[in-house]
């Protein structure tokens, strides 16, 4: 059930054009990643973080590609969601950057996978088992 902070911060993203300002709601992450969803489908990735995501911080946009991931993950499309980790990854989200390490240690390739997993660890992101929930 949404709150009232959730539909004022909803009501005030469209009203200043910020369609993921109410991401940090849980509603507002589940919504956040159908609509992320959608257009990655639809359009990819590319096209998708250029409308979406080009007017949010680096993390913030980061944690955005990591839901996404994890979304396209549980749906069985771990090839576009290894690409999404990456990208997600690259944004500088330490979540993103495990999850990644994993795959690509799952994918024999040893050597990127740890400096992936290093890279989590100098970003603060605690040695163990990649992310499984959405969020931070």
């Amino acid at each position: 059930m949404p709150t009232w902070a959730s539909w004022t911060i909803a009501a005030l993203a469209i009203r200043i054009g910020l369609p993921f300002a109410w991401a940090s709601t849980p509603l507002g992450t589940r919504g956040a990643t159908h609509l992320l969803l959608n257009a990655y489908r639809r359009e990819g990735l590319e096209t998708a973080e250029r409308q979406y995501l080009s007017r949010l911080a680096p993390r913030r946009a980061g944690l955005q590609l990591f839901n996404l991931a994890l979304a396209l993950d549980r749906a069985g499309d771990q090839d576009c969601a290894h690409a999404v980790y990456r990208r997600a990854a690259e944004c500088g989200f330490p979540p993103a950057m495990a999850n990644l390490a994993y795959g690509l240690s799952r994918r024999g390739e040893e050597d990127e996978a740890q400096d992936w997993y290093r890279r989590a660890v100098e970003a603060g992101y605690p040695r163990g088992v990649p992310e499984q929930a959405d969020g931070e």
